[in-house]
């Protein structure tokens, strides 16, 4: 969800609304995915309350790996999902 935002970056109010889970769940998910090299906050220069996340070099590499590491299931998922609708269009 960091990755598809603007600017690469997200806040945890705007992590929260994407995922559409609470707010207090979000943050400790964040907390962990920090203190796993996966993620940094930054102070926003204009407000300091507001923390923008943004993935670490780690934190791409291991996003990309888990898309190529999935591809035969991503592509099973889709064929799957073509054969469903091409049944659905014989009905």
């Amino acid at each position: 969800m960091i990755k598809g935002a603007d600017n690469e970056q997200s806040t945890v109010t705007e992590l929260s609304a994407r995922l559409q889970l609470a707010q207090s769940t979000v943050t400790e998910l964040v907390r962990r995915a920090e203190e796993s090299g996966l993620v940094e906050r930054e102070r926003s220069s204009e407000d300091g309350r507001i923390a923008h996340l943004r993935l670490t070099t780690e934190g791409e590499h291991r996003l990309a790996k888990s898309f190529t590491s999935n591809e035969k299931e991503r592509q099973a998922l889709a064929h799957a999902f073509a054969s469903l609708e091409g049944s659905k269009s014989e009905s």
